[in-house]
This record gives C-alpha cells, sequence and structure tokens, in this order.
C-alpha cells in the first residue's frame, strides 16, 4: 500500500506512451523547421549569386549614370579569357582587317609565300594545330600563318617557358600582327638555314616546326 501523501507512479506502458508521444513530437517539429527553411530558401539555385552580383551591377550603373554592361553573344570573345579581351579590336576593324588579309593571301600565294594554317579546334590540338606541320621554306622565304579558328592564338618562336621564347618571331597579344580573330594574319621571313620550332603562348599545347634549307 501507499502511504497517504504519495504521488501515484504512472505504469511502465504509460510511461512508453509518453516517450513515444515526445518523440512524434520532436520530430514533426523538425519536420516543420525544415519545410520552413524550404520555403524560406528554396529557390535558391547555382545561379543565384551570378543573378545577385548583375543586380547590384544594374543598380550601380544606374546610381552612378554608367552605360549597362553590353552581352557578350560573340564566340570569338567568349572563347578569349576576360584578361585578354581588351586586346581584341571592334567588329568593323576586325572586318576590314580580315579583307585585308584575304587580299594580302592571294598576294602572298603569287609570289610564292609558304601558307600556314590555324586550323579550326587548334586549342584543342597539340602537332596537328598548325598545318602543314613541319613546313619546309628555303633561305629568304616568308612564311605566312593564317588564323583559320575561332579563337585568339600566337605564333610564338621557340618553345614555352625557355627564356629566349619569341626571340626570333613573335605574333604577339596586340598590335596589327595579333591573331585575335579568324582571317588575321601573321608572316616572318626566315634568311638563315635552321629549324626552328614554335608554339600558342595562350594553348602552349599547340606547336609547329619550321624547316630552313
Amino acid at each position: 500500500m501507499s502511504k497517504e501523501g504519495d504521488l501515484p507512479k504512472l505504469s511502465i506502458k504509460n510511461m512508453k506512451i509518453g516517450t513515444i508521444g515526445i518523440s512524434v513530437i520532436v520530430i514533426g517539429l523538425s519536420l516543420l523547421s525544415i519545410y520552413i527553411l524550404w520555403a524560406s530558401f528554396g529557390y535558391i539555385g547555382p545561379s543565384f549569386s551570378s543573378d545577385v552580383l548583375n543586380l547590384q551591377q544594374s543598380t550601380l550603373r544606374a546610381q552612378y549614370h554608367l552605360t549597362e554592361e553590353p552581352v557578350i553573344t560573340d564566340p570569338t570573345v567568349l572563347q578569349t579569357p576576360p584578361s585578354l579581351r581588351q586586346f581584341l579590336t571592334d567588329n568593323a576593324t576586325s572586318s576590314s582587317d580580315n579583307a585585308t588579309s584575304s587580299s594580302d593571301n592571294a598576294t602572298d600565294q603569287a609570289s610564292g609565300n609558304t601558307q600556314v594554317s590555324i586550323v579550326p579546334g587548334a586549342s584543342t590540338l597539340t602537332d596537328t594545330a598548325y598545318s602543314p606541320n613541319p613546313v619546309e621554306v628555303t633561305v629568304g622565304q616568308t612564311v605566312v600563318w593564317t588564323n583559320d579558328d575561332s579563337a585568339f592564338h600566337t605564333v610564338t618562336s621557340g618553345s614555352a617557358g625557355a627564356a629566349d621564347a619569341g626571340k626570333l618571331f613573335d605574333s604577339g597579344l596586340t598590335g596589327p600582327t595579333a591573331l585575335t580573330s579568324k582571317g588575321k594574319t601573321f608572316e616572318h621571313t626566315f634568311d638563315t638555314a635552321g629549324e626552328y620550332p614554335y608554339f600558342c603562348t595562350l594553348h602552349p599545347a599547340m606547336v609547329g616546326t619550321v624547316m630552313v634549307n
């Protein structure tokens, strides 16, 4: 018998039911929290950060009366690293240069200069990026490289990382000889017999050789 004033003891069955009830409540609260978080932040996708950045840029440009950043659709620009896009000429200049290059190519063929093509998709190639490769010429002959790819390339003497890279000839990253777009040309006259390796500074795996006899 229980003494007077003692609290009644719960049965084991009632204790189990109470524990289960508490567990169900905890699980329910957890699911509710997950639902609230999902409802609050579930719209955030992989493009959220870029969208926020673009909105900030647009707001700042409007605040300081700056023109909107142009949308880039030119595949040549998109395939060029952002740090090198400043070296690209505008479309009008490129068109003019391409027309001049075509005229120059016809003159080169008539004068017997040797033509080398930077083939489409060259940035994914190695010793087949320049065609023909190797190219054989005689002393005093000029080699004319034409960029037939849509990406920016260079024709640079030597090998990547070498101290003398670009010392003999280099189409460069700027200026009228830079092969910034399709149709641009670069040429070099070889006055001494020998074997002259060259490569692309933007895509070092692209390699070629000029054999001068």
